[in-house]
């Protein structure tokens, strides 16, 4: 009797002393992953901010023994999912968000044997190349985690680190994806309208186009305000001569006004009339670099009606305002193709 008495008398001893020295290990984890995403910040958010989005890219999900169940609401403050793991239960729910900035959660996770709560933070922050996304989660572990954690050498940071980064780049896959979603239709032959309009001209390879078009409209934009010129319709690129071969052109960039403006003797912008006329229109919803293929479905379809192409240069009507619509998937744009 003796013996099993020094013996539970040893247990509790050991249990005790364990308690103690656990309790005084550091249980916290603070782990950070970041990624610079080549997006507008509203796109990425617009994924973050609504768990059922999560379905796409959230790594955790990808692991079919994890039962997801989303709750009535799915986003704003209070919106939540909760889970079933092959270890134990949790619950995610967003308490703070910042539109375009920043999403603040609650993450519940119950093992059984104990529970514990961390703070979770996606932050979005504009950068030169895109958005940087944060991913961090915080917060303290109970004395029964630190316990198996030091006793089976679980380490939350190798566990968790790994899954951030996937997701973030299963993030930046579905983004990337969504801001290349395009369509394009010929609208058929339509008469156009003759008008006064203000523009640059310039030259440019294939790979410039883009940078150096948004200068010339916003020089054109500048020109109009300075002189209180009104715009009478939506920006466009004429263009004057496209070489294949080496991907080049020379093209114009111009804001249609409602009268005929004179400019100075010196000055790079000048004023000239579209006559009226007949063109193909193709309706382009998407970005800009897909232009060249909804353009080609306007080029056939002249061919395969015997059309006869006009000498008046082809141009594109910019409908969109890309800083009033981050995601270029939402961009409108008319390519009109004269014929005689």
């Amino acid at each position: 009797m003796k013996a099993i008495k020094y013996i539970l008398i040893l247990l509790l001893i050991l249990i005790i002393g364990g308690a103690v020295y656990f309790s005084l290990k550091d249980g916290t984890h603070d782990i950070t992953e970041t990624l610079v995403i080549d997006a507008p910040t509203s796109v990425i958010y617009d994924q973050i901010e609504d768990f059922k989005q999560w379905e796409n890219w959230n790594p955790w999900l990808e692991d079919v023994e994890i039962e997801t169940t989303m709750g009535t609401q799915t986003q704003g403050v209070d919106a939540n999912y909760s889970f079933i793991d092959s270890y134990g239960n949790g619950k995610m729910t967003i308490t703070g968000l910042e539109p375009d900035k920043s999403i603040i959660m609650d993450m519940f996770y119950d093992n059984g044997m104990t529970s514990s709560n961390s703070e979770v933070i996606m932050a979005l922050e504009q950068v030169e190349d895109g958005t940087l996304i944060t991913w961090n989660i915080k917060g303290e572990q109970g004395l029964v985690d630190k316990a198996m954690g030091a006793v089976f050498g679980f380490n939350m940071e190798d566990e968790i680190a790994p899954k951030y980064k996937k997701g973030l780049k299963n993030l930046e896959k579905i983004v990337i994806k969504n801001m290349n979603i395009s369509s394009s239709s010929v609208d058929g032959i339509i008469e156009t309208g003759g008008g006064y309009f203000l523009y640059m001209s310039s030259s440019s390879k294939k790979e410039n186009f883009q940078e150096l078009k948004t200068q010339m409209l916003q020089n054109i934009m500048s020109y109009m305000q300075r002189n209180k010129i009104d715009m009478y319709g939506m920006p466009r690129i004429i263009y004057e001569k496209i070489n294949p071969y080496n991907d080049s052109m020379i093209f114009s960039a111009a804001i249609p006004v409602q009268n005929r403006e004179i400019t100075a003797t010196n000055s790079n912008i000048l004023c000239s009339y579209q006559e009226p006329g007949k063109a193909v229109k193709v309706t382009l919803k998407g970005a800009y670099s897909n232009l060249d293929e909804a353009r080609k479905k306007g080029e056939e379809f002249i061919d395969q009606n015997g059309l006869m192409r006009s000498e008046e240069a082809p141009y594109e009507v910019y409908k969109t305002d890309p800083m009033l619509t981050p995601n270029p998937a939402d961009y409108f744009t008319e390519i009109y193709l004269p014929i005689q």
